[in-house]
């Protein structure tokens, strides 16, 4: 099984590595990953299946929807918007939209999504203690 944990820490630090360097499309395109790895994390650690590869494996909204959460506020809505694969055939971001509010709506959702993943953890682990007796 993927360590989607681990590949979201480390696509988090190149995105703060490219966004601390002016290179605001590289970060905001790694951020995604990073959305996308901790969705499949907490899809994976509450055993919802969910596409593993192809469009559908990167597609954010579809493993939003799939892990029943509401729909993202303000800059997160924001970046799921604009957030795809395409992103890496592109040169240059949307002139419309700012870099900045891009990356600040990816770390929203990096970071709710992480705060479910260790409710989900917590849960999973006082049930499990539960049964130990």
């Amino acid at each position: 099984m993927a360590d989607y944990q681990a590949v979201a820490g480390v696509r988090a630090a190149e995105a703060k590595t490219l966004a601390d360097s002016g290179h605001y499309l590289g970060a905001v395109y790694l951020a995604g990953y990073v959305v996308e790895c901790r969705l499949k994390t907490y899809l994976q650690l509450n055993g919802i299946r969910f596409p593993r590869s192809g469009n559908e494996g990167h597609n954010l909204r579809g493993l939003w929807r799939s892990a029943q959460f509401p729909p993202p506020p303000g800059h997160a809505h924001l970046f799921m918007d604009h957030w795809g694969t395409e992103l890496r055939y592109e040169a240059r971001l949307p002139a419309d939209v700012d870099p900045k509010d891009l990356l600040k709506g990816g770390r929203e959702l990096a970071s709710w999504v992480a705060t479910r993943i260790r409710q989900a953890s917590s849960r999973r682990g006082s049930a499990s203690r539960r049964w130990i007796g």
